[in-house]
């Protein structure tokens, strides 16, 4: 029982750990620049459509920039009242976990500065929130992705139907053309049958009327 109760709380810790997000510092045009990580339990594809989509729907159109995609004048609630260039960069995170994403976002605030966690500590606490919320926003995207891909299988599933069903018609014709065949074909053996017997008493009508042998 020990045992099991040391497995799971181990299970949770990493859970916990996965779930946060942590200030570092990155490269950008060889600079080194402070950012906010955080891993996503998703695949690398998965995450980037579903941050880009966000993003699309608050109305703003992302332009690709080295490995970062640039949000520019992003205005978010949850990070402050102030326009922000918000770079993102999605990176598998190994070769043996390619169901987990590193997430890295850095803050601009213009003149190619980035907000750090000395003079913007509320504003790096924030978007450390706001990094850790995008995994619902990944999960929602994963969902809908599930759910367009059942779509999909139901609909090639529904076509394979009709097209049995076509095919099942169409034999069925096939099989009553083959009735009615051998049927007709059953009447006229029988008819050819009558016919050559028919034939046969006038060859020995006639065979009976020889008067001489020749």
């Amino acid at each position: 029982m020990k045992k099991i109760c040391l497995i799971v709380l181990s299970m949770l810790v990493v859970a916990t750990a996965m779930s946060q997000s942590r200030y570092s510092v990155v490269q950008l045009n060889k600079k080194d620049v402070p950012a906010v990580v955080s891993e996503i339990p998703f695949i690398e594809s998965t995450v980037r459509e579903a941050i880009d989509k966000n993003f699309e729907k608050l109305g703003y159109k992302g332009r690709r920039v080295k490995d970062f995609y640039v949000y520019s004048g992003v205005m978010l609630k949850e990070l402050d009242n102030n326009p922000h260039d918000i770079y993102v960069m999605v990176d598998r995170k190994s070769r043996s976990e390619k169901e987990v994403s590193i997430v890295t976002l850095l803050i601009g605030k213009g003149f190619d500065t980035f907000a750090n966690d000395t003079a913007d500590a509320t504003l790096i606490n924030n978007t450390k929130a706001y990094i850790n919320s995008l995994r619902e926003v990944a999960a929602a995207y994963d969902l809908e992705l599930q759910i367009t891909a059942q779509e999909e299988v139901i609909k090639k599933n529904a076509k394979k139907i009709d097209d049995l069903v076509e095919d099942s018609v169409s034999l069925q014709k096939k099989m009553k053309k083959l009735t009615d065949d051998i049927s007709h074909n059953s009447l006229d053996l029988t008819n050819q049958k009558v016919e050559n017997e028919r034939q046969k008493q006038i060859l020995e009508t006639l065979k009976n009327k020889r008067r001489i042998s020749y």
